[in-house]
C-alpha cells in the first residue's frame, strides 16, 4: 500500500480488526477531498460532530482530510485493514476491484438532477446483490452514497470548438468519460480531482472535468480560466461511507440506524451546498477573470453522437469492459432506470433548499429501510 507513513503503517496493524469496546472510543474517518469541499465539509466534519453528539459521545471519529492518512487510491485496502474505520471512496479509481460499481457509474449522463441521482444510486448499491457481493469481496461495508452537480470542462485555455479540443490532455475520473474523451479526439488522462489543481498551474493538463463550484471551493479559478458550457454528467461511484466490517459488526443496531440516519442528513447538506457554491461561483467567477464559453455546433453534435451511441452499448461495452456478465450489467442498468423514474416522483414539487424535507423522504424511503439488524453483518 504505497503513500502510508510508519506512523500510518503501525496504526493499521493496531486497527486490523476494529470493532466497538465497551467505552467510548474515537475512530478513523477520512476523506482524500480538500477541507473546502462540500463532500469534506458536510459529509465528514459536520457529519462526525453530528455522530458525537447523537451517540453522546460513544462514537466519535477523527477525521482526516486531503488525503493526509489514506490517498485517493488506497481507500479500499485502508478501509478493510483497519487504517481508516469509514471512508469516502471513488469508485472509478478502481475498476478491477468494482466492474459492477463501475457500470452503475457509467450512468453518469442518464440523468443529472443531484438529489435523484444520489438517491437512485444509493438505493441501487444498497440493494443490488451484485453490487453487494462486490463490496464484501474487498472488505468494506457500504454505508451510502452521494452526487455531485454536473460536471464540466475547466480549462487553462480556451476550448470551444471540435479542432480546439484535438490532443488535448483532459483529466477524465472514469470509463464514460475517457471514452467520451478519445471519441472526440482528445487525451484521456486519469489522476485523482486532489492532483487537477497542479496539473492546470502546472500545464501537464488542459482541462480538468468536474462541477463549476470547484473553481470557488477548491480555488481553481487561480488556474482554470474557462469553462466549456457542455454538461457532461455526474459523478455518483462508489461509497461516500464505507466502513470497516469489524466496526460496523461491533455495533448495536440502533448505533447503525443513527449512522445511517446522520448519513441521510448529512447527504443533503452537502446537495445544498454544491447548489449554493453553483449559483455563487457564477456570480463571482468573472471578477476571477474567469471566462464561460459556449460550444460550437459541431462540438455539441459530435459529443450528443456519442452519448447517444454510448447508452444503447452501455451492457456489452460494461461486459467487454469490465468483465462483468451481461445479464448482470443490465440488471444494474435497468433498477437505475426505474430508481430515477421513482425518485423523479418522489422529489417532484419538493424546494431543492428544504433540508428538512428533502432528508424526511430520503429517511423514510430510502436510509430508514435498510434492515440495521442484519445489514453488512453476512
Amino acid at each position: 500500500m504505497r503513500g502510508f507513513s510508519i506512523r500510518g503503517a503501525a496504526l493499521a496493524a493496531a486497527m486490523a480488526t476494529v470493532a466497538i469496546p465497551a467505552t467510548a472510543a474515537e475512530y478513523i474517518a477520512n476523506n482524500f477531498l480538500d477541507q473546502n469541499h462540500p463532500f469534506s465539509v458536510y459529509n465528514y466534519t459536520e457529519w462526525a460532530k453530528d455522530v458525537a453528539k447523537a451517540s453522546n459521545g460513544a462514537i466519535t471519529f477523527k477525521v482526516f482530510l486531503g488525503g493526509s492518512l489514506v490517498p485517493a487510491r488506497s481507500t479500499l485496502p485502508g478501509i478493510r485493514d483497519g487504517l481508516a474505520t469509514v471512508a469516502y471512496h471513488a469508485g472509478t479509481y478502481t475498476p478491477s476491484e468494482l466492474p459492477i460499481t463501475n457500470v452503475l457509474a457509467d450512468m453518469s449522463l442518464y440523468n443529472s438532477d443531484i438529489y435523484v441521482t444520489l438517491a437512485a444510486s444509493t438505493e441501487v448499491s444498497f440493494n443490488n446483490k451484485a453490487i453487494q457481493a462486490e463490496y464484501k469481496k474487498v472488505g468494506v461495508v457500504y454505508g451510502g452514497g452521494y452526487s455531485t452537480s454536473p460536471y464540466l470542462l475547466l480549462c487553462r485555455t480556451k476550448i470551444e470548438s471540435l479542432a480546439d479540443l484535438k490532443g488535448k490532455r483532459l483529466r477524465m475520473p472514469g470509463s464514460l468519460w475517457d471514452r467520451w474523451a478519445v471519441s472526440l479526439g482528445a487525451v484521456s488522462v486519469n489522476v485523482p480531482s486532489s492532483e487537477i489543481f497542479t496539473g492546470l498551474e502546472r500545464g501537464t493538463l488542459d482541462c480538468g472535468v468536474n462541477p463549476l463550484e470547484s473553481l470557488k471551493s477548491r480555488s481553481w479559478w487561480d488556474v482554470s480560466k474557462y469553462v466549456l458550457d457542455l454538461p457532461l454528467g455526474v459523478y455518483l461511484s462508489g461509497p461516500m461511507w464505507g466502513y470497516n466490517p469489524g466496526f460496523w459488526k461491533g455495533l448495536k443496531p440502533e448505533q447503525r440506524a443513527m449512522l445511517l440516519d446522520n448519513s441521510a442528513r448529512a447527504s443533503v447538506r452537502s446537495s445544498i451546498a454544491y447548489l449554493k457554491n453553483t449559483v455563487d461561483t457564477e456570480k463571482e467567477m468573472g471578477g476571477k477573470g474567469v471566462t464561460m464559453l459556449k460550444p460550437s455546433a459541431d462540438l455539441k453534435a459530435a459529443s450528443d453522437k456519442f452519448i447517444a451511441a454510448d447508452a444503447k452499448e452501455l451492457g456489452k461495452i460494461s461486459q467487454q469492459k469490465f468483465k462483468v456478465d451481461l445479464a448482470v450489467a443490465e440488471g444494474v442498468i435497468n433498477e437505475y432506470k426505474a430508481a430515477v423514474a421513482k425518485w423523479e416522483k418522489l422529489f417532484a414539487g419538493v424546494d431543492p433548499m428544504d433540508e428538512q424535507k428533502r432528508y424526511e423522504i430520503l429517511k423514510k424511503e430510502l436510509f430508514g429501510k435498510v434492515d440495521v439488524k442484519t445489514y453488512g453483518l453476512n
